[in-house]
């Protein structure tokens, strides 16, 4: 009895941590890209009877790994020609005000008005590289540095107008002059960075991931759009969240009933350690 009282009591740690996953996930349904993630459980085996022999009888449950959903999330049409949404496997780079480097796939960008310099919603700024035209038949590796509006010649010291083609090329256009003038030099194109082992992935606040594993054993792939296997990006666009709210739903009410299961494990046995109790006196 003492035993199927602690095999309830690891029912009800597992119900209750996998109720908070799908909390994350119902909460986080119009996240911009943000990926599901999911919880699987293994058998916890307490006590053997005669050895590991297969007669070995079981413990309840533990956790086994948790695990994010990287299938694509549908796309959605944005006012601002500056987002970018990627279609296919990879991540933009982004570097915060200390250089640290983190990785994301919400591409809600816009030009900073004080560096000029192209950056996530939480100031991370955007890493890309200058556009080669026409691009180096193989694919070649870029060289990667942050993306900045460059200054116009003619006051005001800023390009009134950027653009983004399918290419993830930004072309930028000085409207200060007459006619408005594009400097073919000035183009600068996004950059995908990818991870051969997604596991190696791990979520941070504010949309971002950072790499837990070092190059020298998960190396990164670093490439243009559609090059060296990376996805493509779609401009003026945003990736959503893959939460399958139906899906979610489902989960709740298998975790609801778990824990409910667990709860008559353990008050039924109690009921039982009662009885006996009471058969002593």
């Amino acid at each position: 009895m003492i035993g199927s009282l602690y095999s309830g009591i690891t029912g009800l740690n597992a119900a209750t941590q996998r109720m908070g996953v799908i909390g994350d996930n119902i909460a986080n349904v119009n996240t911009t890209a943000y990926k599901g993630s999911e919880l699987s459980f293994e058998s916890l085996i307490m006590q053997s009877v005669g050895g590991y022999t297969g007669m070995e009888i079981g413990g309840g449950v533990m956790l086994g790994d948790l695990s994010y959903d990287w299938n694509q999330g549908t796309m959605q049409k944005t006012s601002n020609p500056l987002d970018m949404a990627i279609t296919g496997s990879g991540f933009f780079q982004v570097k915060d005000a200390a250089g640290k480097t983190y990785y994301t796939r919400d591409g809600e960008f816009s030009v900073d008005p004080t560096s000029g310099k192209l950056v996530t919603s939480s100031g991370m700024v955007v890493q890309g590289c200058v556009y080669t035209d026409p691009p180096p038949v193989p694919p070649v590796a870029p060289t990667v540095a942050d993306i900045v509006v460059p200054p116009s010649a003619t006051p005001p010291p800023a390009y009134q107008s950027v653009s983004v083609d399918a290419k993830g090329v930004y072309t930028f256009t000085d409207n200060t002059t007459d006619p408005p003038t594009t400097d073919p030099a000035l183009r600068l194109q996004i950059v995908i960075f990818d991870v051969t082992d997604k596991a190696s992935m791990a979520k941070m606040n504010n949309n971002l991931y950072t790499k837990t594993t070092p190059d020298a054993t998960d190396p990164l792939t670093i490439g243009v759009p559609g090059t060296f296997g990376l996805g493509s990006v779609e401009p003026g666009s945003l990736e959503m969240s893959n939460v399958d709210i139906a899906k979610e739903f489902v989960n709740m009410i298998t975790a609801q009933r778990a824990f409910s299961a667990s709860s008559k494990v353990i008050t039924t046995s109690d009921e039982i350690l009662q009885e006996l109790i009471n058969m002593k006196r």
